[in-house]
């Protein structure tokens, strides 16, 4: 008498929604065994998709029949035992083998001498099936993110709303990040405080275990909390609600970014990586450490940056620069861009008068603002046809993706701040000559993360290495001050610190600037 295994299956995959639960296709497959009169001596439930090998209860179903232990098998429909060419191929061989000596499911039987074509075709079309609905569903979660509907797992502060398939703030826990960003951003709070404010509230991981600090930073990190989210690699506009500023974001990842380094040397041997972009290719500049023996067995360690771009068969031709050099060069870019001491004060008395006057100059910001947007808009969209002619690779077009849509929303934050609270940009305007006013002390010392932290504030992204030596396209706030320097002796400082129209909330202007900049205006 054959003896048989019973298999049911069904797993939370979309595809399986039509077929009867474990409970249902465990009745009926009962039912069928005992109307065929079929031995069942043991049966097998497994909740796991067939589309990918490696189910384990089917691999210990299809190990014991090789061993003997059960001639046949009852199951739902032969799309149950496999759904991908791996598991169907072990399942044919098996029944062509005579190891397999009958398959009864609902509505028909399979047995080694049928034409094992037919089989063949119906596992086929199973694998084929689960392939395009794959592809399908991919396809399907790739235009829910371009339409800024987020389709996966509501990140920490928000929630799915299975009613609209959306992602909703959480308002508890919505309250809780906007205070870690908060209390970051402040530069006092290290992140296991954050960690005890979040066991202290309740909020714990998977086994009620505390959030570790790497959690925490993966949260402030995270871009969905201003209103974009990560999906496939890429960036994207969220159309949910966003929990914290741009402004806030940026701020507790600055501080962030100098918290991942010491600010000795030898805890931090690289502190410029990732500052610099090759002039020639456009690649990241990193850094690399060495050793130099002398005859006499002296060691010495130095840093050398070059130019990321390097494989067998390709390299870029810009040379390297010694890690001290770069400094020096670095160190001298702050200095042109620090503020005389006794500029403070005047410019801190003008912002006074220019917060009685803000309307006008706000409105005027909010138009050169929304132009810049607009411009921000036809880049991306030029460097999404260039991604599609093939003309740059993917990692460089995320990249610069990222980039541009990171300055865009910071800039529509800027105009929404301006828009609500005309006089908001006096504050940001205040840290702007605090930041300024410190560039030379930062620039004589050894805190070289102080030192990435106020050229990225800078530069931005405009950094750049050619042959040797480091320049940069400053912000324009920043070349403002830099051409307003170059006047210094040469124009009365009255005159240097008058406004032409206002101190302009987003650039803080001049009244003397280079014919370039004025050009570029």
């Amino acid at each position: 008498m054959i003896s048989y295994f019973l298999y049911a299956r069904k797993s939370t995959d979309v595809e399986d929604k039509q077929i009867l639960s474990i409970e249902g296709q465990l009745a009926e497959l009962h039912i069928l065994a005992k109307r065929e009169q079929l031995n069942v001596v043991e049966v097998f439930v497994e909740k796991k998709s067939a589309k990918m090998p490696g189910r384990p209860m089917f691999g210990e179903m299809m190990a014991r029949i090789q061993k003997g232990e059960a001639q046949g098998i009852v199951c739902w429909k032969i799309d149950r035992l496999a759904r991908n060419p791996v598991d169907g191929g072990q399942i044919q061989w098996l029944l062509q083998n005579g190891n397999i000596a009958h398959i009864q499911t609902h509505d028909r039987s399979y047995y080694p001498a049928d034409n094992v074509l037919m089989m063949s075709v119906e596992l086929g079309m199973a694998t084929e099936y689960i392939r395009q609905l794959s592809a399908n569903t991919s396809r399907g979660l790739k235009h829910k993110a371009r339409m800024g509907i987020y389709p996966g797992v509501a990140p920490f502060g928000y929630q799915n709303d299975p009613a609209t398939k959306t992602v909703v703030v959480h308002r508890k826990n919505a309250k809780l990040v906007k205070k870690m960003f908060e209390l970051y951003a402040a530069g006092t709070v290290p992140l296991y405080r954050l960690s005890d404010m979040l066991e202290k509230a309740g909020v714990l991981s998977r086994g009620n275990i505390r959030i570790d600090i790497s959690r925490v930073s993966f949260i402030l990190q995270n871009p969905f909390y201003y209103g974009h989210f990560r999906y496939t690699g890429e960036i994207h506009e969220g159309k949910h609600e966003p929990l914290v500023t741009k402004d806030l974001w940026d701020r507790a990842n600055a501080v962030l970014a100098g918290k991942r380094h010491r600010t000795s040397k030898e805890a931090d041997p690289r502190p410029f990586c990732g500052l610099l972009r090759c002039a020639t290719c456009d690649m990241s500049i990193t850094g690399e450490n060495r050793l130099k023996r002398q005859v006499s067995g002296k060691v010495h360690h130095y840093v050398y940056y070059h130019c990321s771009k390097k494989s067998k068969t390709t390299a870029c031709d810009e040379p390297c620069i010694r890690g001290e050099v770069l400094d020096r060069q670095l160190s001298a870019l702050l200095g042109d861009y620090a503020m005389p001491k006794e500029w403070i004060a005047p410019l801190s008395d003008m912002l006074d008068r220019e917060a009685q006057t803000a309307t006008q100059t706000a409105s005027e910001a909010v138009f050169e603002l929304r132009e810049h947007v607009a411009e921000l808009s036809r880049n991306l969209s030029r460097l999404t046809d260039v991604y599609v002619a093939q003309d740059i690779e993917r990692a460089d077009y995320l990249a610069r993706r990222r980039a541009l849509m990171s300055e865009k929303k910071s800039v529509e934050e800027k105009i929404d701040r301006l828009l609500r609270t005309p006089s908001a940009w006096i504050e940001p305007t205040r840290e702007w000559i605090k930041d300024a006013s410190r560039l030379d002390e930062i620039a004589k010392s050894e805190d070289y993360p102080s030192k990435k932290i106020s050229l990225q504030k800078i530069f931005g992204s405009n950094l750049t290495l050619h042959a040797r030596e480091a320049r940069g396209i400053a912000l324009i706030h920043w070349r403002e001050l830099h051409s307003a320097r170059a006047n210094s002796g040469k124009i009365p400082m009255s005159l240097i610190l008058e406004p032409r129209v206002g101190i302009e909330p987003t650039t803080c202007a001049f009244a003397y600037t280079s014919p370039s900049y004025i050009r570029e205006g």
